[in-house]
């Protein structure tokens, strides 16, 4: 059975630190084009060569994430999956930092628990929106926010190197809107 519990920074001296890792057959390929009044940006559909391979290790409690709640999932006491969420008041949004899903428990429905916990503790903040950020390489990844009624709301092509649209990995900007009113 899946359990959700927060956790706090102070219970994890040491820090605490997650391991990830995600393969993806396909990427979506951005294609930009400068026009005499503006720009044309493309993101479509196309296969990796071979399966893209991503590993990560993240301090789940950075500096940068002051005052962000974390949260984790559990399946039968075992630690399966965490969120990491902060409430930005410069513009009424909340941020999800980090969503992970351990490899032997995903197409569980975890992520899609942990999302819906987010968008319930957005609601009770009564923030206008969700953002995250996920890269064009991780295709799973932006299925899987498509599936949860998120959409593309922006891109960076210089984000993490000066090559991420030749290496696929572009970081794009997700959002989810709970009020339209603002």
């Amino acid at each position: 059975m899946l359990t959700v519990r927060q956790i706090y920074q102070q219970d994890y001296p040491a820090g605490k630190k997650v391991f990830y890792k995600y393969t993806s057959e396909q990427y979506y390929n951005i294609r930009m084009e400068r026009k005499e009044n503006g720009w044309i940006f493309i993101l479509n559909e196309e296969r990796f060569d071979a399966p893209f391979v991503k590993k990560m290790e993240e301090e789940i409690f950075e500096p940068y994430k002051e005052g962000s709640e974390v949260y984790v999932g559990e399946v039968d006491g075992e630690e399966c999956a965490v969120i990491v969420i902060q409430q930005m008041e410069w513009n009424n949004t909340l941020l999800i930092h980090d969503l992970y899903v351990d490899e032997r428990f995903k197409k569980m429905g975890i992520g899609r628990t942990l999302i819906e916990a987010a968008k319930k503790r957005a609601a009770e903040l009564g923030v206008r929106s969700i953002t995250l950020e996920t890269q064009t390489a991780n295709y799973p990844a932006v299925q899987f926010y498509l599936k949860n009624g998120f959409e593309l709301i922006g891109l960076n092509t210089i984000s993490y190197t000066n090559e991420d649209v030749k290496n696929h990995e572009v970081r794009i900007e997700m959002g989810f809107i709970l009020h339209s009113a603002y």
